[in-house]
C-alpha cells in the first residue's frame, strides 16, 4: 500500500467503488481505497438490487434519474453489462396508501404516484385487479392500492462494482483490499493522514464511504452521525410452478416485505432490526416468520423449497436520506454514507457527484435539475458534531 495519495477512500462497496472510478474518469488517479475485507463483501454483495423510483426520497429522485442514465451507458462505457432487467416495481399498501402515522408522509402510495407524475417519472396507481394481474395468485387482504413502475427493475451489483473496480485500476487507482482503516491524523481543521493496519497514509482527502461502519469513521472526524444498522433476511426459493413465469419485483410497504424472480426460483426478503453484528448471518428462526407472511400473502409459496439464504445490514438516517458531501468543520473530510437500501441505486449518481465536488468543489457540472446535495450533509441533524471532538 502507498504511503501517501492525494484521496483516501475508506469502505470498498458499490459506493466507495464508484467514487474511485468517477475520480479517476475526471483525471484524478492518486486515489487509494482501503477495504478491510474484499472488495463488495458487505452490504453491497447481499442486496436485493433494485433501482427503482418508488422507494427514494423526493431529495433522492434526481440521484436515481442520473444513476438510470449512467446504467443505460453503462455497456458503452465500460463494457460492462449491469445487468439492468425492467421486470418493473410493484409497491402494495392499505386503503391509506400506508403514510406513517406520525407525519401522513411515507410509503403514501398516492402522494408518491403524484410526485413521480409531476417530476415526469412514468407510474401507475393500480387496482387490486390489476395487481393480480402483474403479481398473479396474490391474497389481497387488507390490500387496497399498488404504485407500479413499470422502467424500475433489477441489475447486477457484482457486475458494475468489478467493472468500476477494473477500469479505475486501469486509471492507476490502488485498492488495498485485507486493509482497514484505523483512525484520522488531523491538523487545526483540515485531515491530514488515515491510519491503516498497514501503516500511516498521509492525505487532505478522506471519504468516509464506510457503510455499516460509517458512524464509527465519523467519531474520528468528531461527528456524531445518526446512522441505525438495520439487518434484513433475504431467502432464495427453488422453482414455484405458480411463479414460472416473470413477475415485477413485488414490496408491501407495511411490512417490508418483497419478493422478485431469482434465477428459476424466487428470492424473498423480510425484515428491520437494529444489529451491530459487523458480519450479519442468517437467524434461521426468522425463517418462520418470513414463511407465515409469505404464504400469507402468496399461498403459493407453501410449496417452496429453501434453497440458500443470507442476511446484510441497511446503514438508515432518521428521514432515510444519505449522508453526502464535506463535513463544514473539518476540511477534505467528505461522508458518501447512510445510502439505507438504496445504495445499488444510486451508486453511480453519487460517484459523478461526489467526484465532481472533490475535484471542481462545485457541483454545477452535474445537471441534476432541482437537485441540491447540500440537503444532504450530516449539519441537517440535531447533534451530528461531537461534544468534545474537533
Amino acid at each position: 500500500m502507498k504511503n501517501t495519495a492525494k484521496v483516501v477512500i475508506i469502505g470498498g462497496g458499490i459506493q466507495g467503488i464508484s467514487l474511485a472510478y468517477h475520480l479517476a474518469r475526471r483525471g484524478l488517479t492518486d486515489v487509494c481505497l482501503v477495504e478491510m475485507k474484499e472488495l463488495g463483501s458487505g452490504s453491497s454483495g447481499r442486496s436485493a438490487a433494485i433501482i427503482g423510483h418508488a422507494f427514494p426520497s423526493e431529495n433522492c429522485l434526481p440521484l436515481v434519474e442520473l444513476s438510470f442514465a449512467a446504467l443505460m451507458r453503462f455497456q458503452d462505457e465500460l463494457d460492462a453489462d449491469p445487468g439492468y432487467e425492467p421486470i418493473g416495481c410493484l409497491l402494495l399498501a392499505g386503503a391509506q396508501g400506508a403514510p406513517d402515522p406520525s407525519t401522513g408522509s411515507g410509503y403514501d402510495l398516492r402522494r408518491r404516484h403524484a410526485l413521480l407524475q409531476s417530476k415526469g417519472v412514468v407510474s401507475h396507481l393500480v387496482d387490486r385487479e390489476t395487481i393480480s394481474r402483474l403479481t398473479p395468485g396474490l391474497n389481497l387482504e387488507k390490500i387496497e392500492v399498488g404504485l407500479y413502475g413499470p422502467r424500475d427493475g433489477s441489475v447486477d451489483p457484482h457486475s458494475i462494482m468489478m467493472a468500476y473496480a477494473h477500469h479505475a485500476r486501469r486509471l492507476g487507482v490502488e485498492f488495498a483490499e485485507g486493509v482497514k482503516a484505523t483512525g484520522l491524523q488531523i491538523e487545526g481543521d483540515r485531515v491530514v493522514g488515515v491510519h491503516t493496519t498497514a501503516g500511516f497514509m498521509a492525505t487532505h482527502c478522506v471519504v468516509n464511504a464506510a457503510g455499516f461502519r460509517a458512524r464509527e469513521v465519523g467519531t474520528w472526524a468528531g461527528m456524531d452521525l445518526p446512522i441505525t444498522n438495520m439487518k434484513r433476511h433475504i431467502f432464495v426459493t427453488g422453482p414455484i410452478a405458480a411463479y414460472s413465469q416473470p413477475i415485477p419485483f413485488t414490496y408491501e410497504v407495511e411490512v417490508a416485505w418483497y419478493m422478485r424472480r431469482e434465477g428459476p426460483g424466487l428470492l424473498i426478503g423480510m425484515g428491520a432490526v437494529e444489529s451491530d453484528e459487523e458480519d450479519p448471518q442468517v437467524d434461521w428462526s426468522f425463517l418462520d416468520v418470513v414463511a407465515d407472511h409469505s404464504v400469507y400473502r402468496a399461498p403459493a409459496l407453501a410449496e417452496a423449497e429453501i434453497k440458500s439464504g443470507w442476511a446484510g445490514l441497511r446503514p438508515i438516517t432518521p428521514d432515510d436520506d444519505p449522508i453526502l458531501g464535506e463535513a463544514s468543520h473539518l476540511r477534505g473530510f467528505f461522508n458518501d454514507c447512510g445510502w439505507g437500501g438504496h445504495g445499488i441505486m444510486n451508486a453511480p449518481a453519487a460517484g459523478i457527484v461526489l467526484a465532481e465536488l472533490i475535484v471542481d468543489g462545485t457541483t454545477d457540472r452535474v445537471n441534476l435539475t432541482d437537485a441540491d446535495i447540500s440537503c444532504f450533509r450530516a449539519e441537517r441533524f440535531e447533534g451530528w458534531l461531537s461534544k468534545g471532538d474537533c
